[in-house]
């Protein structure tokens, strides 16, 4: 390892503490700190070799680093801040500002009583003191690989939790932000939330077309991923799981117990783990487990000889946790975990499908933009983006440009995106070009043509009829045989047109194309009224 020189000694000084060895992506990773330098230097471990990948820049003197869903926390101890890296991209940039830990729901009642674990003072009552304030960055903290904040002192274990609305909150580079939210397993559903808000908010915002065009391309890009590797329908089976309403309970154990047991039950979660002191290396054994009163969780540590106990309620408006706030950064929360947490912690994908895009991007935007002209622009582009790699788009997303088009009368646009296969054709797409050309005759002829190459007979006909092309509609139905259409309809428009030669070729047709006509009310009917018109004539 390559390490700064102190002037006034010639050999570098590392330290145990300045060494970190940490797993991100799958990968192994070793840091170390250069005091000297300022640098946080990082290699990677093959099996083979060991590799320098670079380093980081460091603004405190005591520096310790944590991993969080693949997320590298880098502690500036002295700041009492934390800066946060994503070794999956080639970038050593920061992801966001510097934020800051913070407490959430801080439990203002908790006690610690210390007591010796020797057997001659079992019947001495402990002391008990007040931890009314839990201090950031104290300096009985001891950050364990790789999420987690041993508070010795108070008799208590934190679990780093990220906020994810505050970190993409503190960076304005909103593409970097999308890629970011979208390799985040833990809170994948929060993190598919924060990037339909932001797509969304860069559309309401009026955001150049080529960063918004860039912000859907990852959305297109992560999704095909998720469904070539399988991820995004475990991701929906996780969804659709029901969450437990039953909690079960269990006294809590030891910490000898928890060192001979290696298979923990439901409901109780054990920590252990090697701890390095100044003066002596132990074993440390964190459990903690469900009561079996209602009264609280007890959390228990035991570091070479001594006994750390901590009671602590765990209620609806009494938990203690240690997590970001909206503005702040990286959070701790207590080991333990709610229920329907963990289950939505299941869900390991953000990825965004089109449908939702649809219904939570371009749909409301289309009613608060009030720019047809730009949106049709970046759904082209997330169009462009699906066409690459191959993903259906559902009808919905056709239909809404059908609207933006026939919204700006660009219909000669429109006829382009049709006959260039833009637009897919659909029988959603058909009817929605049926209703836009109302008031233009092309339009819905392009929505006929299309019902008919879709080999929609049925409605085809029908709209046959509507439209004055009642021959065709005759024609069309005795070639394809389709009896589906009733045949009042074909009556009505020939009773309409007062012309009696024109209602006895129908009642003709219908009876040589349908035999059991003639049994029906409607043959009766027409045959009375074309006899009155022949009487009349």
């Amino acid at each position: 390892m390559l390490m700064a020189k102190p002037e006034g000694n010639s050999m570098p000084v590392l330290a145990a503490e300045d060494v970190h060895v940490i797993t991100v992506y799958g990968r192994i990773y070793s840091f170390q700190v250069d005091k000297v330098a300022m640098q946080l230097r990082c290699y990677r471990f093959y099996r083979d070799a060991v590799v320098q990948q670079g380093s980081l820049p460091v603004y405190s003197s005591k520096v310790s680093v944590s991993v969080v869903d693949n997320v590298l926390l880098v502690h500036q101890v002295d700041a009492k801040v934390v800066i946060l890296y994503d070794l999956f991209v080639d970038s050593r940039a920061p992801i966001s500002a510097p934020l800051p830990m913070l407490l959430r729901g801080q439990h203002r009642g908790s006690q610690a009583s210390f007591q010796p674990s020797s057997k001659a003072d079992e019947n001495s009552e402990p002391e008990q003191t007040n931890d009314n304030e839990v201090t950031l960055y104290k300096d009985g903290w001891t950050f364990l690989n790789p999420d987690l904040i041993c508070d010795s002192s108070c008799g208590l274990l934190w679990k780093i939790h990220l906020d994810l609305e505050a970190v993409s909150a503190s960076s304005s580079d909103i593409p970097s932000v999308l890629e970011f939210l979208q390799r985040r397993k833990l809170e994948a559903i929060k993190a598919k939330q924060l990037c339909l808000s932001l797509a969304r908010t860069i559309i309401l915002e009026h955001r150049p077309v080529s960063v918004v065009a860039r912000a859907l391309d990852i959305l297109v890009t992560s999704y095909s991923h998720a469904i070539k590797t399988g991820n995004y329908f475990k991701g929906i089976a996780m969804e659709k799981s029901p969450v437990s309403d039953t909690q079960h309970a269990h006294s809590p154990r030891n910490a000898a117990d928890g060192l001979s047991n290696n298979v923990n039950t439901r409901g109780s979660v054990k920590i252990n783990s090697a701890v390095i002191t100044p003066n002596e290396s132990a074993i440390q054994s964190l459990s903690l487990s469900d009561s079996e009163s209602d009264e609280g969780t007890a959390v228990r540590s035991s570091v070479g000889n001594k006994s750390i106990t901590s009671a602590e309620n765990f209620g609806a408006n009494d938990q203690l946790s240690f997590e970001q706030s909206r503005s702040a950064g990286p959070g701790s929360v207590p080991v333990d975990a709610n229920n329907v947490e963990q289950q939505n912690s299941e869900v390991n994908t953000a990825a965004v499908s089109p449908d939702e895009i649809y219904s939570f991007v371009f749909g409301p935007a289309d009613e608060m933009a009030g720019d047809p002209d730009y949106l049709v622009a970046l759904i082209v582009e997330f169009l462009r983006s699906a066409s690459v790699e191959k993903i259906r788009i559902y009808p919905n997303t056709y239909v809404l440009v059908i609207q933006l088009l026939a919204r700006g009368e660009r219909y000669a646009e429109l006829g382009l995106f049709i006959i260039d296969k833009i637009i897919e054709p659909s029988k959603e797409v058909a009817y929605q070009l049926l209703e836009s050309g109302r008031l233009h005759r092309p339009t819905r002829k392009l929505g006929i043509d299309m019902l008919r190459q879709l080999n929609l007979h049925h409605d085809y006909v029908l709209s046959l009829l509507q439209n004055g092309y009642h021959q065709e509609a005759l024609r069309y139905a005795r070639k394809h045989k389709v009896v589906t259409v009733r045949p009042s309809l074909f009556l009505e428009e020939a009773y309409g047109s007062n012309d009696s030669q024109r209602l006895a070729a129908v009642l003709r047709f219908l009876t040589d194309f349908m035999p059991a006509f003639k049994s029906t009310p409607d043959h009766a009917t027409y045959s009375h009224i074309l006899a009155q018109l022949n009487a009349s004539s």
